[in-house]
């Protein structure tokens, strides 16, 4: 059960086309609780009517920075969905909610050059992630976005190379997973211990870590892999929606607190697929 944070909105701004700005000022900031990771996201109160794949009225959000008293979200507009409709309209004063965050980036000890790969929703969390980075670190960054309108400035004391593509969002086939297959003879070799991070859409993602841990046999502890949206949210709600108790508790069963998420997903994948997720 999350921990739900009531907040108020102080402060909206446009970052480019299609992104959005949004400062929230907690009621108690003692009680909120950051999990301290670059790519942190909490659930936010956006007045769906709906719930997402994962069962939430909710919708996650990156917290792409913190300030006194609050933070920060960036939100990707794309769609009319209540997320995106809730960003546009939003103003300050207005009272929502949030939960506690909860992120993904963890890079293991030795790993070499960090590959960092998403779509346009992925940026909040890339920028943040370029941002906290030392000196000693080196990037190689892949950033698929809808409208090359989107794309900004990165700064950051590592070293990075930045490869802008113009695809995915919903609007055209990916291009991440082929990009990835391009870095296969320098970063993707497993001798270089390099650490992959993806996040994009959902089936999208599936796909890629397919491809790294079956076809490349990188090694599950050098990579992270998460699915921010879905391209066919309602093919994915009614799938499970129409599976049977059983099968929702085999579901559940396979997803244990005491493995990590990469793990988890060794056996969840094959599950989903039977299932026609």
């Amino acid at each position: 059960m999350e921990t739900i944070h009531a907040a108020t909105v102080t402060a909206s701004e446009v970052v480019t086309p299609h992104m959005m700005r949004v400062r929230l000022m907690l009621d108690d900031p003692t009680a909120w609780v950051s999990d301290g990771t670059p790519d942190e996201c909490v659930h936010l109160e956006v007045g769906a009517e709906t719930d997402d794949a994962d069962g939430h009225s909710a919708r996650h959000y990156t917290v792409s920075g913190h300030v006194d008293g609050g933070f920060e979200m960036e939100i990707f507009i794309h769609g009319d969905g209540p997320g995106a409709t809730w960003a546009r309209t939003v103003q300050p004063g207005d009272r929502t909610e949030v939960s506690d965050s909860k992120g993904y980036y963890g890079v293991p000890d030795g790993a070499g050059v960090r590959v960092l790969v998403g779509d346009a929703t992925a940026l909040p969390a890339i920028a943040r992630i370029l941002a906290e980075a030392g000196p000693d670190e080196v990037f190689h960054v892949v950033c698929e976005l809808g409208d090359m309108a989107d794309a900004r400035d990165l700064p950051t004391a590592a070293t990075v190379t930045v490869d802008w593509r113009l695809g995915g969002n919903g609007r055209r086939p990916s291009q991440l997973k082929d990009a990835l297959l391009e870095l296969t003879d320098t970063h993707l070799d497993p001798a270089a211990g390099a650490y992959i991070w993806v996040a994009c859409e959902a089936k999208d993602s599936r796909a890629i870590r397919t491809m790294l841990r079956r076809e490349l046999r990188l090694p599950i502890t050098h990579f992270r892999i998460v699915g921010y949206w879905h391209k066919d949210l309602e093919h994915a709600i009614r799938v499970w929606n129409e599976a049977s108790e059983a099968t929702k508790a085999e579901y559940m069963a396979l997803w244990r607190d005491d493995r990590s998420d990469e793990e988890n997903w060794v056996e969840l994948e094959p599950f989903l697929q039977k299932m026609g997720a």
